[in-house]
């Protein structure tokens, strides 16, 4: 039945055994060098992917580029796996990697990066191919590749096109990377719409408290840039954070939609003490008090969204959620090995990279 968890789930669970084990982390910490890293690596599943980068790369270069090579495979395996309406939540799911590639190849347009470094950072998935990215990275500016993705009709031409006049106006990026926040989960809820079951509704309520989470940095970030209120004011008649954010039905996000002005961090941290975020919110003010960086809150609240993710693999046997939480693993584990490579490069205590690490699988 093209609508049955059954074979996905089962894969998804074999998968996971594979997994690196807090004794592989604790392998890898006792390596010297981001190269014996990489030697360590090529008994794990990341061999395939460690030979192909060793080819041209070494060191935290090959690493980088194996866990971006890894990344990409093991989305498009899980692909194969799916079809009829779970396929359609996994595309779903995993939307968002399209959306970072856009970001990251105009990011790179705006500030001159060679082509082939764009291209380096990205993480193949979706609807555009290895040769539409080649492309994409060739163009000599953002507005070139918006023209590109026009003419090619891609769904998220439309969004760029609408923001490109204020981005010209301010040359604020942030224009156009909210355009296509925007765009995803719009687009994300209306194919939604016409799904009502436990699935749809799981992968809802996901995407509702991604909303929260980018909304709730977005205001704090905010709260943290001097004349934020007068900025806004300036490009859009208001002091209030609402034309920055992203709709959204959560708690948090309805909260911070309320705001007529940029509030003080306390004020934030208070304010959203009553949502699910509370807890996490207050874990960041902690630690930010004490580091005076923002990371602080990021680290906190993606630390919320991955361990409830993660918890899914304890949910029915028979849904989505199994794809939910392999998702969230396999990224925290490649950002787990994306900390230890560069700590190891910089030449970090193993304590200093042992405190920055989230152990919770």
């Amino acid at each position: 039945m093209e609508d049955d968890y059954g074979y996905a789930n089962a894969r998804l669970r074999a998968m996971k055994s594979r997994l690196l084990t807090r004794s592989d982390y604790t392998s890898l910490l006792d390596e010297h060098t981001v190269e014996d890293v990489v030697a360590r690596l090529t008994h794990t599943v990341y061999q395939p992917e460690i030979d192909a980068a060793l080819v041209k790369a070494s060191g935290w270069k090959c690493l980088s580029e194996a866990l971006r090579l890894h990344l990409a495979n093991t989305l498009a395996r899980i692909t194969k796996f799916f079809s009829g309406t779970p396929l359609h939540l996994w595309n779903i799911l995993i939307s968002r990697w399209l959306v970072f590639n856009l970001k990251t190849i105009l990011r790179g347009q705006a500030h001159s990066v060679p082509a082939a470094e764009i291209l380096d950072a990205l993480v193949p998935a979706g609807d555009l191919q290895e040769s539409d990215y080649n492309r994409l990275v060739q163009q000599p500016s953002v507005r070139a590749t918006v023209d590109l993705l026009a003419t090619w009709n891609q769904p998220y031409a439309r969004p760029l096109l609408a923001a490109m006049p204020q981005y010209t106006s301010s040359g604020d990026l942030a224009e156009l990377e909210l355009a296509l926040d925007r765009a995803r989960y719009q687009a994300a809820f209306k194919e939604l719409a016409d799904l009502d079951d436990d699935n749809a509704d799981m992968v809802r309520s996901r995407l509702r408290d991604e909303i929260d989470v980018t909304n709730i940095l977005t205001v704090i970030r905010l709260s943290q840039w001097g004349g934020s209120n007068a900025r806004l004011s300036q490009r859009y008649g208001s002091t209030a954070p609402a034309p920055l954010l992203i709709k959204g039905n959560g708690l948090a996000t309805q909260r911070l939609m309320a705001y007529k002005e940029v509030p003080a961090l306390d004020q934030i941290v208070r304010d959203l003490s009553a949502t699910s975020f509370g807890d996490a919110l207050a874990r960041g003010q902690a630690r930010f008090n004490d580091k005076q960086t923002l990371s602080s809150f990021e680290d906190e609240l993606g630390a919320k969204l991955e361990q409830e993710n993660i918890a899914l693999f304890h949910h029915d046997p028979l849904s989505i959620g199994i794809a939910i939480a392999y998702l969230a693993a396999l990224v925290k584990e490649a950002r787990d090995l994306r900390l230890i490579g560069r700590a190891k490069a910089a030449g970090w205590k193993r304590e200093e990279i042992e405190k920055e690490l989230r152990w919770q699988n």
